[in-house]
């Protein structure tokens, strides 16, 4: 909505009008920022470009929250994997990283930003060097698991499944 646009609604308001009018546009631009976490981990482990490529496009048209960036990092680094040279695949790499490492520097303690980073540093190739990070993800997710709640426990329980690092959640 144009901003002089929405000056002049307001201005033709009451007081409690303009509470509920401001109210509702906060609600909305929040919905709209919002992560689908099950949509992110399904592309996570998904081998489809096309569907990676497709989230990736709707997290970055949204506002630019922690949670946004983290996640997508980790699928900027998954979509890494689906680049047509070396060098564009390593730079696709390294700015999804540099999101993600970001977030994680912000929220050390955040279980959920180490789980996106300890699937990806699982699954990277050794000549990226990112498995750096392994054990301290996977102690902070073990010890975080239990207050963990939907999607990302729901994530984490079928992901350790399948990791080399967290067998002690099954």
């Amino acid at each position: 909505m144009d901003c002089f646009l929405i000056n002049d609604v307001l201005l033709k308001l009451t007081m409690k009008v303009q509470i509920i009018f401001l109210l509702f546009l906060l609600i909305g631009s929040t919905t709209f920022s919002q992560v689908n976490k099950k949509r992110v981990y399904e592309c996570l482990n998904s081998s489809s470009k096309a569907e990676i490529t497709e989230e990736i496009k709707k997290l970055q048209a949204k506002s630019e929250t922690s949670e946004n960036l983290a996640f997508l990092g980790a699928l900027k680094m998954k979509a890494a994997q689906f680049g047509d040279k070396p060098k564009d695949r390593l730079e696709d790499f390294k700015i999804g990283k540099a999101l993600l490492e970001k977030e994680i520097s912000a929220n050390p303690k955040l279980v959920e930003y180490r789980f996106l980073r300890l699937m990806i540093q699982e699954n990277a190739p050794a000549i990226l060097k990112y498995q750096s990070n392994i054990r301290e993800d996977v102690l902070l997710i073990e010890n975080g698991y239990s207050t963990t709640k939907g999607e990302t426990k729901t994530a984490i329980a079928s992901y350790s499944k399948v990791s080399k690092h967290l067998k002690k959640l099954q």
